[in-house]
């Protein structure tokens, strides 16, 4: 793969933006004190979140020094099939997937939720572009491992 950074971009910029308006969005339906629990959404909302979280943590410490927050080898970059990389080939990407659904749902927004599935193509394809650049680097090796695992949501993709 030529330049991974350069492709990043053409995730990392409509990212940010749809994060923005998911924000917008799922606030300006808020119509009760932020941390307050007023329906079983904000509890289903706040445990997804959690959940979320805990699992891109988790994935984040298990690759130690291989994560960056840009698309890149770096020198003595393994490959970590150990944690929840063991079952999902992009833990991290499944945390942040569930935390940008949880805020809309903690806040009652079904507009934010449904702007936050456009999440779905935006990481489909920076893993693509990932997964590109891990072949070149790790070859049949990653071949392997990605038969094995799945690509980002277990027992779905």
């Amino acid at each position: 793969m030529s330049n991974p950074r350069k492709a990043d971009i053409l995730f990392q910029v409509p990212a940010l933006i749809l994060l923005i308006i998911i924000l917008i969005v799922s606030f300006g339906n808020l119509d009760y004190p932020m941390f307050s629990i007023q329906s079983p959404m904000n509890i289903v909302g706040a445990i997804m979140f959690i959940i979320g979280l805990i699992i891109s943590i988790s994935a984040q410490m298990t690759i130690n020094t291989n994560y960056s927050w840009t698309l890149e080898i770096r020198e003595g970059h393994t490959l970590v099939e150990n944690g929840l990389y063991k079952y999902v080939r992009h833990p991290i990407y499944l945390g942040t997937f569930i935390r940008v659904i949880a805020i809309p749902i903690y806040l009652s927004s079904f507009s934010g939720f449904l702007l936050g599935l456009l999440s779905i193509p935006l990481l489909i394809y920076r893993i693509s572009i990932e997964e590109r650049m891990l072949v070149e680097e790790f070859g049949e090796e990653y071949k392997q491992y990605r038969e094995r695992t799945w690509k980002l949501f277990p027992f779905l993709f």
